[in-house]
C-alpha cells in the first residue's frame, strides 16, 4: 500500500532532524526555529508498504501569520494526508499541545511523537505516556532525533494506525464550553462548501480566525449570530489552555530507570544557562560575537586550513599536474591541448579545489554555532538595533544563513510576517558572503596578503554585513516602498546544546560532496568554455605565442574601461567577473586558467587593485541561482531592482576601497582612514549600546496564537 505521512509541529522541536532520520535525509536542520520554510519530501519502504514522508514548516497554531505557516496551514486543511506525526517537545509540551488540540478539532489521523526525550532522561524524569495517550485519544511514541532507532517506533506505530484506520474524531470535554453548535448551524452550508467540518470552522470563526472568515464571507444575519455572543477569541484560548493544564498535571514523573537510560542517551548537551549573562550582555554581546568569528576565521583561515590547503595543492602540482603535462608533452600533442588540460582544467579546476579544507572547517564550525543555539542569541541581540533600520532579530536568521549560500537564505525570509521587511530581508542577503566567495579571498589574500589572510577575509564578512545594515538603514529613511510598518517578532529561546559527532559529519559531508559536485560539473565546464575563449581567435586560431586576440579578450576589452577606476580595468579581470555570474568559485578558477592572480593584478599597486576587485566581487550581482530565488519570493521588478542596486553598490565601494588605498600609499589619507573607522566603529557602538531589550509577552511562554491580543499587537515595537 502507498501512504502519505506529513510532520507537523511547532518550530524548532525536531522536525527535520525526525525526518532525516526516517527518510535517510540530509536537509539542513538548527537550533532555532525557521530551518525549514518549504514542503520536502520523500519516500521510504517499511514493511512492503511505502510513505511518501512530508516535512511542513513549523507553526504554532492553525491561524498563521506568516507565508511559511501558511504552507503548513493550507496542507494540513486539504487533508491530503493520511497521517499526521505531530511532532512536541518534551521540554515545552504544554505550548506544543495547542496546536495538538487544534488538529484534533479539524479531525485529522494523529501520532504523537514526543522529542528530545534524552534531555528528559538525563534530569532523571519519564513521561506518562498511558496517561497522555488516554487523554488526547491519539497513540504516543517518545523519541529522541539525535539518536538512532527510535524512528524505527515511530514508524511501526503509524503504519499500524495506517493499516486499522479508525474515525478520527476525537472527544474534546473543552468544547463544550463553547457555543459551537450554534455557530455550526449558522455556517454549515458555507463550511460544507468550502469542504470544512462545520464544528471546526465555528470554532475558528470564534476565534475571529481571518483566513476562515475571508473564506466563509458570513452575511449579516451570520455576523449578527457572532456578534450576539460577543468577543471569543480569549475564551477559545482560555478553554484550550485549562484543558492541557488538567492533561499535563502529573505527566513528568521520577524514573527509577533513569540511570540506565542516562547511558543510553548520553549527554551531549551542556547547561550553560548562564552563558547567557554574558553573550546577553548588552556591553558584552557584540564584542564577544565579534571575538568568536574572529576566532572562527583564524583557524579556518590561519594555521589550519592554510595547511591543509597546501597540502591539497602540493598533491596537485607533483601527482597531477607535472606527470599529466609531461606525458602529453612526450605524446607530442599539440600545445593548445596540453594548455588546456594543464592550464585550463587542471590548474582552474584544482585552483578551486583546494580550498576544499578551508570550506570544510568554516561549514563546522557554523555547524556548532547554528545547533547550539548561540545563533538565537545573536537574533535576539541584534532585534533593538535592527527595529532602528527597518528589520528584525528574525532577519539575522536569513542575513547569517547567507554566509552559507544565498540562494538558501532568500527563502528563509519566508517567516517574516512584514512584507516590507521580508522584502528588504531578500534583497540585503546577497551582500552577505556566501562560501562561494571564499576561494576568491582566500587566493587574492594568500598571494598579497599572506600575513593577515584570516583578517582582512573576516574584514570581507564585516564589510558585506556593514554594507547591508547600511543599506537598510537608507531604505528605512528615503525609499518609501521599502519603510517597514509597525514590526513584530517572536523568538523562542532554545537551550544551548552541543551537536553530536553524526550531525557535524552529516553536515560536513553533505557541503563538502556539494563543493565537490560544483567544481566537477559546473566550475570545470566553465573553466573550459573561459580558457577556449580566452586563447582562441575567431581569425588567427590558437592565440598563444602569435599575438592575436582572444575572443574573450576583444569582448573584455569593450567593458574593461569601465572598471579602471576601480584599479583592475584588463580584460582578464573583466571575464573574470562575467563568469561569476554563473556560479562565484569561477571567477577565481577564471582566473587561474588565464595565468593565475598575478598575471591579473599588475601596475603600480596591484595588491591595492586586487584588494578592490575582492570588494567589487563581494557585493556585485549574486550568482544566477539567487537572482532565481530572488524572483521567485518578489518577482521580476524587484529583482532588478536588486540586481542594479548590488552593482551600483560594489562599484561605489570599490572605488572608495581603492581611491582611498591610492591616498594612504601616497601618505596623504592614514589620518582620514584611522578617523573614518574610528568613527564608523564608535557610531554602532552608541547604537548598540543604546538598544534596550524588549520585554516578551507573558503568554510566549505558552502560544503566542492563544493570547487574547493578537501576534502583531502583543509583539509590536
Amino acid at each position: 500500500m502507498n501512504y502519505t505521512v506529513s510532520l507537523v509541529g511547532n518550530p524548532n522541536v525536531g522536525k527535520t532532524s525526525l525526518y532525516n532520520r526516517i527518510t535517510k535525509s540530509c536537509e539542513h536542520v538548527g537550533n532555532w526555529h525557521g530551518v525549514t520554510v518549504e514542503r520536502i519530501g520523500k519516500k521510504v519502504t517499511i514493511e512492503g508498504d511505502t510513505l511518501f514522508v512530508t516535512d511542513l514548516p513549523g507553526l504554532y497554531s492553525l491561524s498563521v501569520c506568516s507565508p511559511e505557516e501558511g504552507i503548513a496551514r493550507d496542507e494540513i486543511l486539504k487533508k491530503s494526508s493520511d497521517l499526521v506525526i505531530n511532532v512536541c517537545e518534551v521540554g515545552n509540551l504544554s505550548r506544543n499541545l495547542y496546536l495538538t488540540l487544534q488538529l484534533l478539532e479539524l479531525g485529522v489521523p494523529v501520532v504523537l511523537a514526543v522529542n528530545m526525550m534524552d534531555e528528559l532522561y538525563k534530569r532523571g524524569q519519564k513521561l506518562d505516556c498511558a496517561k497522555l495517550e488516554k487523554a488526547l485519544g491519539v497513540p504516543v511514541v517518545p523519541v529522541s532525533a539525535k539518536y538512532k532507532g527510535d524512528e524505527k517506533e515511530l514508524l511501526r506505530v503509524c503504519l499500524q494506525k495506517l493499516r486499522n484506520p479508525v474515525a478520527a474524531y476525537v472527544r474534546l470535554p473543552y468544547t463544550d464550553k463553547l457555543p459551537i453548535a450554534r455557530v455550526a448551524a449558522a455556517m454549515e452550508d458555507k463550511a460544507k462548501k468550502a469542504g470544512w467540518d462545520a464544528r471546526w470552522a465555528a470554532i475558528k470563526l470564534l476565534e475571529n480566525d481571518s483566513f476562515v472568515c475571508e473564506t466563509l464571507m458570513p452575511d449579516e444575519r451570520e455576523r449578527n449570530v457572532l456578534s450576539a455572543l460577543g468577543d471569543m477569541q480569549a475564551r477559545v484560548a482560555q478553554v484550550r489552555y485549562e484543558y492541557i493544564d488538567t492533561i499535563a498535571d502529573g505527566l513528568i514523573l521520577p524514573d527509577p530507570a533513569a540511570k540506565r537510560r542516562k547511558r543510553k542517551h548520553s549527554d551531549n548537551g551542556f547547561a550553560l544557562s548562564g552563558l547567557d549573562k554574558i553573550v546577553l550582555n548588552k556591553y558584552l554581546a557584540f564584542p564577544v560575537f565579534l571575538l568568536v568569528m574572529a576566532a572562527v576565521f583564524f583557524i579556518t583561515f590561519g594555521i589550519a586550513g592554510n595547511f591543509f590547503t597546501w597540502l591539497l595543492e602540493l598533491g596537485i602540482d607533483k601527482l597531477l599536474y607535472a606527470p599529466l603535462v609531461g606525458w602529453l608533452t612526450k605524446i607530442g600533442c599539440p600545445a593548445w591541448i596540453i594548455g588546456l588540460v594543464g592550464d585550463g582544467i587542471v590548474h582552474g579546476v584544482g585552483g578551486i579545489f583546494v580550498f576544499l579544507p578551508q570550506v570544510v572547517l568554516l561549514f563546522f564550525f557554523l555547524a556548532l554555532l547554528e545547533d547550539s543555539g548561540y545563533i538565537s542569541r545573536v537574533a535576539f541581540m541584534t532585534d533593538g538595533f535592527f527595529r532602528k533600520i527597518g528589520l528584525c532579530g528574525r532577519s539575522a536568521f536569513t542575513l547569517l544563513m547567507g554566509f552559507g549560500c544565498s540562494a538558501t537564505a532568500v527563502l528563509t525570509a519566508r517567516g517574516l510576517d512584514d512584507e516590507v521587511m521580508r522584502r528588504k530581508t531578500v534583497l540585503l542577503t546577497p551582500f552577505m558572503s556566501c562560501s562561494a566567495r571564499l576561494p576568491v579571498y582566500a587566493a587574492i589574500a594568500s598571494a598579497f596578503f599572506a600575513q593577515g589572510k584570516p583578517f582582512l577575509i573576516f574584514g570581507m564578512y564585516v564589510l558585506g554585513a556593514a554594507v547591508a545594515i547600511g543599506l537598510a538603514a537608507l531604505f528605512e529613511k528615503c525609499v518609501k516602498p521599502l519603510k517597514s510598518g509597525k514590526l513584530s517578532f517572536i523568538m523562542e529561546m532554545p537551550p544551548y546544546r552541543f551537536p553530536t559527532f553524526e550531525r557535524v559529519w552529516q553536515i560536513i559531508r553533505h557541503n563538502a560532496k556539494v563543493f565537490i559536485v560544483r567544481v566537477g560539473t559546473v566550475i570545470f565546464a566553465l573553466n573550459v568554455i573561459v580558457w577556449m575563449l580566452a586563447n582562441f581567435s575567431l581569425t588567427t586560431g590558437y592565440t598563444a605565442g602569435n599575438g592575436g586576440k582572444s575572443i574573450l579578450e576583444t569582448l573584455g576589452m569593450l567593458i574593461a574601461p569601465v572598471f579602471k577606476p576601480l584599479g583592475f580595468g584588463n580584460w582578464k579581470a573583466v571575464s573574470a567577473l562575467l563568469s561569476g555570474l554563473v556560479a562565484k568559485e569561477a571567477v577565481i578558477s577564471s582566473v587561474e586558467s588565464m595565468g593565475g592572480v598575478s598575471a591579473i593584478f599588475t601596475g603600480a599597486h596591484p595588491a591595492l587593485s586586487a584588494l578592490a576587485f575582492m570588494a567589487f566581487t563581494l557585493l556585485y550581482v549574486p550568482c544566477v541561482a539567487t537572482l532565481g530565488a530572488i524572483k521567485k519570493e518578489l518577482g521580476a521588478k524587484w529583482m532588478l531592482f536588486g540586481l542594479i542596486m548590488q552593482l551600483f553598490t560594489a562599484y561605489a565601494v570599490s572605488l572608495i576601497v581603492y581611491t582611498v588605498g591610492l591616498a594612504i600609499c601616497a601618505g596623504k589619507g592614514i589620518v582620514v582612514g584611522v578617523g573614518i573607522v574610528a568613527l564608523i566603529a564608535l557610531m554602532c557602538t552608541v547604537a548598540l549600546l543604546r538598544t534596550k531589550k524588549k520585554k516578551g509577552c507573558a503568554h510566549c511562554l505558552r502560544n503566542c496564537n492563544g493570547c487574547a491580543k493578537t501576534k502583531k499587537e502583543e509583539h509590536a515595537g
